[in-house]
């Protein structure tokens, strides 16, 4: 949470004065100590300076270490060996300098053993702590967003069920037409909005409801798009049946964009999607093609963004996303494990 600018303020001036108190009294002791003796002050200060030094060069290859090998080899699992092998070279390299430091006098290896250790420790244990806080703020920005995005569906549901009244109202008077096109589009489309309404308000939902959802929107895109050879929909979903679990309305996005930017009813398009799921994994391969009415939406709208951060939020170290925008193709690429 921020800090008021008062209380900011305050703090600053806690800090000052407990810093000034202390070194007021510490130069006191000093004084007590080595009167002017200005050579054993010197050498005191030399000394205080030194371990200042330490504690910088600590924390300065504890943030290195957390930055660089933590994120990159310890939280993506295939390569947590390569962090463990890149820990023992770090420990072997501070226990080769703090040997040449002591000119490699036999007496000082263990006394050399034990800092050691006891540095990459510290190191090992500053990625942990920095990593800690780094999973608590993105909770936290989780937390926001999901209450952003109840507050705003909350003011879309104006009165729903009038909404679900009135689709049944127009589905029983095409029913009554023999209207069976008509009559399964308006119950694909309430089943859309009751998915949206309420299977999105929860965290994860299974991968067949997410799957089913598509299939209702895809097929209404099917429906709305006129029978032409210069409109291409080429549509691939397989799913191996093991049980798995999704964030909802993940996916839409990339669908509901390729349909809205792949096609033309003036120029040759094509939509391409090609979504598996086997051993818990999800790969879906999207392409579509692209207008220069269009470049100035270039990057799709802010659907593609909203997934991003959802997947960096939601699947940290689990997911790849590729996206390519090549002039006149539009091209998705991403993996998640489930």
């Amino acid at each position: 949470m921020r800090l008021l600018p008062y209380s900011r303020l305050v703090f600053f001036l806690l800090v000052i004065t407990f810093s000034g108190y202390l070194g007021f009294l510490l130069y006191g002791s000093l004084k007590a100590q080595f009167g002017n003796d200005e050579e054993s002050l010197s050498g005191f200060g030399k000394f205080l300076l030194s371990y200042v030094l330490l504690v910088a060069v600590v924390w300065g290859v504890g943030w290195l270490n957390y930055r660089g090998p933590f994120r990159r080899w310890f939280l993506t699992p295939e390569k947590r060996w390569g962090y463990w092998t890149w820990i023992v070279a770090l420990t072997w390299g501070v226990f080769e300098l703090l040997q040449l430091r002591q000119d490699r006098d036999p007496e000082f290896v263990d006394e050399n053993s034990l800092v050691t250790l006891v540095l990459t420790g510290i190191i090992i244990g500053f990625g942990y702590i920095a990593d800690a806080f780094r999973v608590r703020r993105e909770q936290l920005v989780l937390q926001q967003q999901k209450t952003e995005a109840e507050l705003t569906a909350l003011k879309s549901q104006i009165n729903p069920h009038f909404l679900f009244n009135t689709l049944n109202t127009i589905y029983n008077e095409a029913a009554g037409a023999q209207n069976d096109t008509v009559a399964d589009l308006v119950q694909q489309l309430a089943s859309i909005m009751r998915f949206t309404l309420q299977e999105s308000a929860k965290p994860f939902i299974s991968v067949e409801s997410e799957l089913a959802f598509l299939d209702k929107y895809l097929t209404l895109q099917r429906a709305r798009l006129p029978q032409r050879d210069s409109i291409r929909v080429d549509i691939h979903m397989d799913y191996d049946g093991q049980p798995a679990r999704i964030a909802p309305l993940l996916l839409i996005p990339f669908v509901e964009n390729a349909f809205q930017y792949g096609i033309s009813f003036e120029n040759p398009c094509f939509v391409k999607i090609n979504l598996v799921i086997e051993n818990q994994t999800l790969t879906l391969q999207l392409q579509n093609s692209t207008f220069p009415k269009a470049t100035h939406r270039k990057g799709h709208g802010m659907g593609i963004h909203n997934v991003r951060q959802r997947l960096k939020l939601i699947y940290p170290h689990q997911y790849t996303l590729e996206i390519k925008d090549e002039g006149s193709v539009f091209e998705i690429q991403m993996s998640i494990k489930l």
